[in-house]
């Protein structure tokens, strides 16, 4: 009996059997015309399938073949499919590492991967060189140009010689093989590379197959990288947007939606900055239309139905949770069957769990924003979920009776066949965040997530673990106690920190305001005076739940530090260090009514 291939490039080869002149990608060829049609380079799935195929023959010449570590540093573009695909079909182990998070912390996933290869374009190799990346590890360059630019091959020298070689047959893996390296977006400490074997891949495919309902034939705008490459193994066209992926929050929504619109994009993955920069962009756009004259009502109307996207089927939005306000913006572009889906899971473990805008928004927003944390949804067909009481110490062995009753607060643990068994050599950091079923051989993913499972399945986000603050009077989790404060008018988001005076921890919330749009006409003094109503509001909604009454510090902070990648996640340690700062040494907590250094604290 033959196994079925479990490397995800084989439906890239299946795709191109099966519809070789379909479309398997759409790239601008110049900028994106907002206002109109643009032209773009399209490669069909036989043509990515016979480029990624000449390009894996010259790598397993080049040396760099089944279980060679290859660092890829390389913009979404059709070089980056082929390439990408080229390494998966030669057994070549990808390093994925996102080029924004600066260049210290490049070169140090780089020193930690050890890659033996690395291929990128001429400016990643100048930088390369001259902070010296993975200088002891990389043996073998590609410069993705027409030139080597100082490297042992160039990208066309590789494509031309590869070309006349015909079918490529690479080695058959095994599912427990490592497929590729992600690292984490360092959000929470210093980020760390997840082995992804090929056995996890290919359940990935089959979950997003299942949870989503994508078939093939579909249209997908991938503002994503790493989700885009899982656009031909689905079967989606995959239309490459004209944006700078490191920086979701920077897209220009008329360009996205002139893409959609050009090529009838059925499926849209983004980040939450991507969703909220596109719902700003609905809401602008009905504010221009509201302010024409009574007798331009027809043309206004016809100009907003012209911004809906007619053809989406659904939109996915993960990295960080989507904002109840940010999708009901956004879904006033979409038809009345579309859905936006806010997947729950992490780069070690994805998906894990799903909810759609219909559900949020008809009944948990309300829940959420009285504090009762953020609803991520149920478990995905295969996927179990498990709470586990709040420890920052390794657990060595899995055991049913670290389980949590139904309501109450700890770690969500995770299992199943999407689940990483190990981060890239950092044992310490995989020994506290994997448990050991011995009687399983599973290995559960620690998500370093707190929340609560509820009577009907669903898993209720409370904030990250580390982000928790642990004062006299309980511990404060940040998604039930920041949501609350964000439904005050003019509040764009807030965080949740602890600033520590003579032992003591006191909750301060720092308090980002949303930002001014171009045509409200609000003036700078009317903006910053708002921030005393903005205060008294806080204090006020403040004291309408027990576990938000202890809160009583507000600070306004002009911009929040917040990843890269996905330009949600907000680096809370950073606040915190401000937030202390601001305060000053001589703060006194009993202006705030809080218990001084020295005093007892009330329990």
């Amino acid at each position: 009996m033959t196994t079925p291939p479990v490397n995800v490039a084989s439906h890239l080869a299946r795709m191109a059997a099966a519809d070789p002149t379909r479309p398997a990608l759409h790239h601008p060829a110049h900028g994106v015309n907002p206002a109109g049609t643009t032209e773009h380079t399209t490669l069909t799935f036989a043509q990515l399938h016979a480029e990624s195929d000449a390009l894996a023959h010259e790598f397993a010449h080049a040396g760099i073949a089944r279980g060679t570590r290859v660092a890829i540093m390389v913009p979404p573009s059709p070089d980056y499919f082929a390439l990408t695909f080229a390494l998966l079909k030669a057994g070549a182990v990808p390093v994925l590492i996102d080029p924004g998070m600066g260049m210290r912390n490049l070169g140090r996933c780089l020193a930690e991967a050890e890659p033996e290869a690395f291929v990128g374009i001429a400016r990643a190799h100048l930088v390369r060189r001259v902070f010296g990346w993975a200088k002891r590890s990389v043996k073998t360059t590609v410069n993705v140009g027409r030139r080597r630019f100082f490297c042992h091959y160039s990208l066309k020298e590789l494509r031309d010689r590869g070309a006349t070689r015909g079918r490529f047959d690479g080695p058959h893996v095994a599912a427990t093989e490592p497929a590729a390296i992600l690292f984490t977006s360092g959000s929470t400490g210093v980020a760390k590379g997840a082995v992804y074997t090929h056995g996890i891949f290919a359940a990935q495919v089959e979950l997003l197959k299942a949870t989503y309902g994508i078939e093939p034939g579909e249209i997908d705008l991938c503002t994503f990288p790493l989700f885009a490459l899982f656009g031909p193994a689905l079967g989606m066209t995959c239309v490459i947007p004209d944006m700078d992926a490191s920086r979701p929050a920077t897209i220009d929504p008329r360009k996205a939606v002139a893409q959609m619109k050009q090529f009838g994009v059925t499926n849209l993955f983004g980040s939450p900055a991507v969703i909220r920069r596109l719902g700003e962009y609905a809401v602008s756009s009905q504010q221009v239309a509201s302010r024409k004259s009574e007798a331009d009502a027809v043309s206004s109307d016809l100009r907003l139905e012209d911004l809906r996207l007619g053809t989406l089927k659904r939109v996915i939005s993960a990295g960080a949770p989507a904002t109840a306000k940010d999708i009901e913006r956004f879904v006033k572009l979409l038809p009345e069957s579309a859905e936006v889906f806010t997947p729950y899971g992490a780069t070690e473990a994805l998906p894990v769990a799903n909810i759609g805008s219909r559900e949020i928004l008809g009944e948990t927003r309300h829940l959420t924003d009285q504090g009762r944390g953020v609803c991520v949804g149920r478990p995905v067909p295969g996927m179990t979920v498990h709470v586990i009481p709040i420890i920052d110490d390794p657990v060595k062995e899995w055991d049913e009776s670290l389980c949590l009753p139904v309501g109450e607060v700890g770690e969500f643990v995770v299992r199943g066949p999407v689940v990483s068994r190990q981060y890239h050599n950092r044992p310490e950091a995989t020994r506290l965040a994997k448990i050991r079923d011995a009687k399983t051989g599973d290995v559960l993913h620690r998500m370093g997530d707190v929340g609560y499972l509820d009577d009907r399945g669903r898993l209720w986000f409370c904030g990250r673990k580390s982000h928790r603050v642990v004062t006299p009077r309980g511990t404060l989790f940040t998604d039930m106690i920041e949501p609350v404060f964000n439904t005050v008018e003019g509040v764009f988001r807030t965080a949740l920190v602890g600033v520590t005076r003579g032992g003591i921890t006191y909750p301060v919330l720092c308090v980002e305001r949303e930002p001014q749009l171009p045509i409200t006409g609000i003036t700078t003094r009317d903006y910053n005076a708002q921030w005393d109503r903005i205060e008294g509001e806080l204090q006020a909604v403040g004291q309408r739940f027990e576990h938000t009454r202890t809160v009583a510090v507000f600070l306004w902070h002009s911009g929040f530090p917040v990843d890269v990648r996905h330009n949600s996640k907000i680096f809370r340690e950073k606040l915190a260090v401000w937030a202390d700062r601001k305060l000053g040494k001589n703060w006194d907590p009993k202006a705030h009514g809080l218990p001084s250094v020295g005093q007892e604290a009330p329990q």
